[in-house]
């Protein structure tokens, strides 16, 4: 098995230089693309739960070669620098100067396979994708091929987002036809053992002339860095385009149309992501001490721009507590 690395991105939205030039852009964003950015309070907080990010990292995925942690420029206080397995890279490391200042994940994640001495394999992760279970390399990749699930799908429900994942369509859809599709992938598609609960979906899609959408696993994403290098000569527009802007940004495609590129060309390991991992959009009903005591080995614990001021103070001290419980013992992460 080859070497395989873990990419995380992390904000200390706190930090008054970080915020200074955020509301510089933001207001700069206001005037210029009022109806355009995709954005909302929820993709800046910190909840003060990356320390258990990292003991989940250090108890659960020991075979991880390097973790790359990308930042605005800061990092949490507690963090042990010194950690021989610990990498932080700064924006300003990896990518391109005429892209920052970026207040934009998309910005991020389309550029990752800048980072110098990054692995062809790797896994990247949000700040809020625990690991709550050991796993193996072979969870993420076999034989250095991403594992994941292609399974079609109405229309995404999400509306804010719906522009970034028609635009991704859109492409996916000028490169490739169903055809091609469902012939090259239909045995990795209609499997009993990796495509239940979402078989009966996939099937229903099957008739229609063209794919609506391709399932979208919020989840830490296995992926090859010599994909990224060449979509890039191959989408240098697009990608330039979505990298340009300074927020996420409905105009553009994201960063998943990444993955969905190397799901339609085959380049995938077929696994029933829904038994592996589940994402969360937490709410007042949200179980959280049920999630992460839970038999799926990856969760999101996503936040929810819903919740009221009161209501966020509640849900972060739950979230603390139940991964705090879960993973008590310090990692070697931490000074």
């Amino acid at each position: 098995m080859g070497k395989i690395d873990i990419v995380v991105s992390w904000l200390d939205d706190g930090d008054p230089k970080w915020r200074n030039e955020f509301e510089v852009y933001k207001e700069k964003e206001h005037l210029s693309m009022k109806k355009t950015s995709a954005n909302n309070a929820s993709r800046f907080r910190d909840y003060d739960t990356f320390r258990y990010w990292f003991r989940a990292i250090e108890k659960n995925a020991f075979w991880v070669r390097k973790i790359f942690l990308v930042t605005y420029g800061h990092y949490p206080k507690w963090l042990n620098l010194n950690h021989p397995k610990l990498v932080i890279v700064k924006h300003e490391d990896f990518i391109p100067h005429k892209y920052l200042p970026t207040f934009s994940s998309v910005t991020i994640a389309m550029n990752l396979h800048r980072i110098k001495d990054l692995s062809e394999n790797f896994v990247y992760f949000n700040d809020d994708m625990f690991l709550i279970n050991p796993t193996k390399q072979t969870d993420f990749f076999k034989n250095g091929i991403p594992c994941d699930m292609l399974t079609l799908i109405p229309c995404a429900t999400y509306e804010e987002l719906d522009h970034l994942h028609i635009n991704n369509m859109n492409l996916i859809h000028q490169k490739f036809s169903k055809r091609d599709i469902v012939k090259k992938n239909l045995r990795k598609m209609i499997n009993l053992r990796t495509s239940i609960p979402y078989l009966g979906t996939t099937l229903l899609q099957l008739p229609y002339p063209n794919i609506s959408y391709i399932m979208h696993f919020h989840l830490a994403t296995p992926l090859n860095k010599s994909i990224y290098e060449k979509l890039w000569n191959e989408y240098h527009g697009e990608f330039d385009k979505a990298s340009a802007f300074k927020f996420r940004n409905i105009n553009g495609i994201d960063d998943w149309f990444i993955r969905l590129y190397s799901l339609c060309s085959g380049n995938f390991v077929p696994k029933n992501m829904y038994r592996f991992g589940r994402f969360f959009k937490l709410n007042k009903q949200s179980n959280i001490n049920k999630i992460v005591n839970s038999k799926l080995k990856l969760v999101c614990l996503n936040d929810n721009e819903a919740l009221d001021d009161d209501e966020l103070n509640e849900m972060t001290v739950k979230i603390q507590t139940a991964l705090g419980n879960k993973f008590p013992q310090k990692s070697e992460f931490e000074v």
